[in-house]
């Protein structure tokens, strides 16, 4: 559906009563040039940039073709509550007239019918003068509640107090239903966010990356010296086919080649592993200390790096 509402503020010039609360004629040519640049935007789809625009034309005059288009934006970035209530006005106050104005806000105003969902709360173990709160607003308990699509907040408040609240996702265009619990036994449950986790212990991922860089600099300790074994075995063939190292025949190219190749792998696996042993030191030293130790009885885990005949390894040590 297009939109082909234009901007309509006259320059008229006002009562002398109402002389003073009138915009000048420069606040009106800012007004309509902030509208045209409104509706350019608007046809970029460029709605959360252009609503500010009219937002500001309507802060100097405010007319059914402004309100449509302030209506329009909202629509368009999923505040659709607000939006019908501006298609609405904009309705009744473009009947004398902007008769193009009402047809189009009529149009929206069915489609908007459509897509916004209610929401419907009811209350376990409800009590005496429990109130509900959605999005910090008091709502009638089992009554259907018209909200935009998204995600909201719902509270309990029991003798002035927020007792419980969840967060609640709606869809566009569904009658949803929801119950909001009382509080738990012995307190108030979690918010919307969620329980707080204790005896967390932050430091844990960075031990165990630590941990791990250091299994990796030992298995590249290891591979390095299998490397140096290798290197060292080349460097006797070539001694025992040309002692001297000069003038020697070209069939040993084969053994020279495999000497350099192992020379290299042992630079890279070094460097590799004293980088890997550096960044694992780093990272234990600066770990955050663990939560106190776990009572007796509780099982604990640990890691623990370890070199065999296969390579390095890290282990999984724990008691229960």
């Amino acid at each position: 559906m297009r939109t082909f509402v234009a901007l309509a503020i006259g320059t008229t010039a006002p009562a002398p009563a109402l002389a003073e609360s009138q915009p000048t004629e420069a606040q009106l040519q800012q007004a309509r040039e902030q509208f045209a640049r409104g509706r350019k935007l608007e046809d970029e789809g460029r709605w959360s940039e252009a609503l500010p625009l009219f937002e500001r034309v309507a802060a100097v005059k405010m007319t059914p073709q402004v309100r449509f288009h302030i209506a329009l934006c909202l629509e368009k970035t999923g505040k659709l509550e607000r939006a019908r209530e501006g298609f609405e006005q904009a309705a009744r106050e473009g009947k004398p007239t902007a008769p193009n104005v009402v047809a189009e806000a009529k149009e929206h105003l069915a489609a908007l019918e459509k897509r916004i969902p209610t929401v419907t709360v009811a209350v376990a173990k409800m009590e005496p003068g429990d109130e509900v709160l959605l999005d910090g607003n008091a709502i009638a308990i089992g009554e259907p509640v018209a909200v935009d699509p998204g995600s909201h907040t719902l509270t309990l408040r029991r003798g002035g107090e927020d007792v419980s609240a969840e967060r609640i996702d709606v869809a566009e265009g569904e009658p949803q239903r929801f119950e909001l619990k009382g509080p738990a036994e012995g307190g108030k449950p979690p918010g919307p966010t969620g329980p707080v986790v204790t005896g967390a212990d932050p430091g844990r991922t960075q031990r165990v990356l630590g941990w791990t860089a250091l299994g990796v600099g030992a298995a590249s300790a290891v591979g390095m010296g299998v490397f140096v074994a290798l290197r060292a075995g080349a460097l006797s063939e070539l001694d025992a086919a040309c002692p001297n190292h000069k003038g020697c025949d070209p069939s040993i190219e084969p053994i020279v080649s495999r000497g350099k190749t192992h020379a290299t792998l042992v630079n890279v696996f070094a460097g590799i592993s004293g980088l890997a042993v550096a960044g694992g030191v780093v990272l234990l030293l600066t770990a955050p200390s663990p939560p106190a130790r776990a009572p007796a009885g509780t099982g604990s885990i640990r890691f623990v790096p370890g070199i065999g005949p296969g390579g390095a390894f890290v282990s999984l040590e724990g008691s229960f």
